[in-house]
């Protein structure tokens, strides 16, 4: 009889969160869908969106034949009593882009999830890699 061992890693959310800006910068690239959005509008006006978080720091936000382009960046930061981590999405180009185009706490980050809110608690989006 032959036995396999299969040793299957991942990177919980309290890993995540506790893993340094440069590590956290590198695993946030990708390819997301909002799969929760509270705050000015709703999240309907987001479904048909993909937002291609690049490597480059660059963003790009597509649905149909429209696309729009801007960028992101990931930094610590230390004037908030609970978020140690912001995202600053800039984009425009539409309504639905101006809500985003701001710093946003990080609330939650996993190696498939992006949890943010901004520094009101009034908007809270919750991206989903896909």
């Amino acid at each position: 009889m032959v036995l396999a061992a299969v040793l299957v890693t991942s990177c919980t959310k309290n890993e995540l969160n506790n893993i340094s800006i440069a590590e956290a910068q590198s695993i946030l690239p990708g390819s997301y869908k909002v799969n929760d959005f509270a705050g000015t509008g709703d999240l309907a006006q987001y479904q048909d969106y993909t937002f291609e978080f690049l490597n480059s720091g660059e963003l790009v936000a597509t649905k149909g034949a429209e696309t729009y382009t801007g960028s992101w960046s990931l930094v610590s930061i230390n004037t908030d009593p609970v978020y140690d981590r912001e995202v600053t999405i800039t984009i425009d180009g539409n309504e639905e882009m101006t809500a985003l185009n701001h710093s946003w706490y990080v609330k939650n980050m996993t190696d498939v999830t992006l949890n943010l809110i901004d520094d009101a608690a009034s908007s809270e989006i919750l991206f989903i890699k896909i």
